[in-house]
């Protein structure tokens, strides 16, 4: 009885310990570029946090899709801005549930990747971090969270 007991009473923990570790990060979701541009959403990936373009926010022709061409990889230059992967390898800070780091953020408006780290303001205000050899050295981005339909949506596989 006592054996059954504590096996048990450990499938239980280690289902609750389980349970902790699958909520969301507090970043995931879709997110708002400055320039309204472009919906990013977030996500957890095998190397942290990642995010991808999942709609443009802009008002050009619907057949008119803008192209990743600043890419430094040229066959790569034709390929749609939908879907493409902006940052990736995002980790929690230590003992933060609102800060990220060590990952990377590409700009495809310059071609370039650069040194990433993020961190919540409040629930619906993202900043976003970018930069060359020291923070100092970058470029934050204010991004907010996405409370509307997403307009132009990316026709991506699994984007609906």
């Amino acid at each position: 009885m006592r054996t059954t007991l504590g096996l048990l009473l450990a499938a239980s923990m280690s289902t609750l310990a389980g349970a902790a570790f699958a909520v969301e990060p507090a970043a995931a979701g879709f997110w708002v570029t400055p320039d309204h541009g472009a919906v990013v959403n977030i996500t957890p990936c095998d190397s942290g946090l990642c995010g991808h373009i999942v709609g443009l926010r802009t008002d050009r022709n619907p057949t008119d899709i803008p192209k990743d061409d600043h890419n430094p990889d040229p066959t790569k230059r034709g390929n749609p801005r939908c879907g493409l992967v902006l940052m990736g390898g995002l980790k929690p800070v230590k003992g933060s549930t609102t800060e990220w780091e060590d990952g990377w953020v590409y700009d495809p408006e310059s071609g370039h990747t650069f040194t990433g780290e993020m961190h919540l303001e409040g629930p619906d205000t993202l900043k976003l971090r970018g930069y060359l050899g020291i923070s100092l050295l970058g470029q934050t981005q204010v991004w907010t969270r996405e409370t509307g339909e997403t307009k132009n949506r990316c026709t991506i596989p699994g984007n609906g």
